[in-house]
């Protein structure tokens, strides 16, 4: 019984290990969608900060995220764990993709990338296709 109970709990472990840079993905793209562009970059990883000063990010996302409106849907596509990406030191990363519709645009990727070098799952980048 014991040994039953320490597999249940190890799985769950992993289970629970795997949904967590999902959600935290999800948790920072809930912060662009309310439009509180400063607090997603204060969320951001050390190394996403050191590469776009809070103004820049502020005016980027005016530019190309407040256009297409409110998020109507949004779901997981793909995600993927890399241990390098190009530019980026090693580390923990994953990339993940969302299949996402807003008011103003039915059909849109969007892609974040995290990384786990403060410890925390955090976003290193994100793109709009």
């Amino acid at each position: 019984m014991n040994k039953f109970l320490l597999i249940l709990s190890l799985c769950f472990t992993a289970s629970v290990m795997a949904n967590e840079p999902l959600d935290a993905g999800k948790a920072w793209l809930n912060i662009i969608d309310k439009a509180n562009y400063t607090k997603s970059w204060q969320e951001a990883d050390p190394l996403f900060k050191e590469q776009l000063a809070k103004q820049k990010w502020d005016e980027a996302l005016k530019g190309v995220r407040t256009p297409l409106g409110k998020v109507n849907s949004r779901e997981v596509l793909t995600h993927k764990e890399y241990d390098s990406l190009p530019n980026m030191p090693k580390g923990d990363y994953i990339v993940i993709q969302y299949k996402t519709s807003f008011s103003n645009k039915k059909e849109a990727v969007e892609t974040v990338t995290l990384s786990k070098s403060s410890g925390q799952w955090r976003a290193v980048g994100y793109f709009i296709q």
